[in-house]
């Protein structure tokens, strides 16, 4: 998979005994756990309560050519939902619609055919700097969210979803030598980090993500 590390995940079947694994109930503990729990951690405060949800899915990546992301899937109950959909509403400070042609996403190109790594030919340089680009956050690819995934929006995710942005800020806020490329980003978003929900009113499903480049 050319060194990306992308990993559908079992549900972890055992109790935490800490905070910090707590917050990672979603996670498998295996080789990679507390990478990803080191480099997510501080992130990640807004992810619901294990007794409020139930898990759907969960992928990460831990690649340093493309993009640290962690994107987990929940269903809820009616009561669990109107909650939580309150607390985003107020959490957010960025809303957009999943198929919004405009959004500003990270690794824009990158499709389930070329596995997150387009080639020269599916890449259309004049829609990295776009001047509409000044009025949106950065949003995920969800391309590799198997359960959800379509080609049919540039965000990759179906149209009955909604994007919450709660934090998105440019720059530097990793590890420097371990910070990619930002591919395809504006100059001003070259690096930086962004984090929020994806709403499926229809599903009662959110989706909670995190993405750092």
């Amino acid at each position: 998979m050319r060194n990306s590390i992308f990993l559908i995940l079992l549900f972890l079947c055992f109790s935490c005994s800490n905070k910090d694994q707590e917050q990672f109930w979603f996670l498998e503990k295996d080789h990679n756990y507390s990478r990803v729990k080191n480099i997510f951690e501080k992130h990640v405060d807004f992810f619901p309560e294990k007794d409020k949800v139930s898990w759907i899915i969960s992928t990460w990546s831990l690649d340093p050519n493309d993009e640290y992301n962690l994107k987990v899937a929940f269903g809820l109950d009616n009561e669990s939902f109107k909650k939580e959909k309150e607390r985003h509403d107020q959490l957010s400070i960025a809303t957009y619609n999943a198929d919004n042609d405009s959004l500003l996403v990270l690794n824009r190109f990158s499709t389930h055919e070329n596995y997150g790594y387009p080639d020269k030919s599916e890449i259309n340089t004049e829609l990295i700097e776009q001047d509409w680009f000044n009025d949106y956050l950065p949003v995920p690819n969800f391309w590799n969210f198997s359960r959800y995934e379509t080609n049919n929006t540039v965000s990759r995710l179906p149209s009955d979803f909604k994007i919450y942005v709660f934090e998105a800020k440019p720059g530097i806020h990793f590890d420097k030598q371990k910070l990619v490329t930002g591919g395809y980003m504006p100059e001003k978003w070259k690096h930086g980090y962004s984090k929020g929900v994806a709403i499926s009113q229809e599903r009662r499903e959110i989706i909670y993500w995190v993405i750092i480049w």
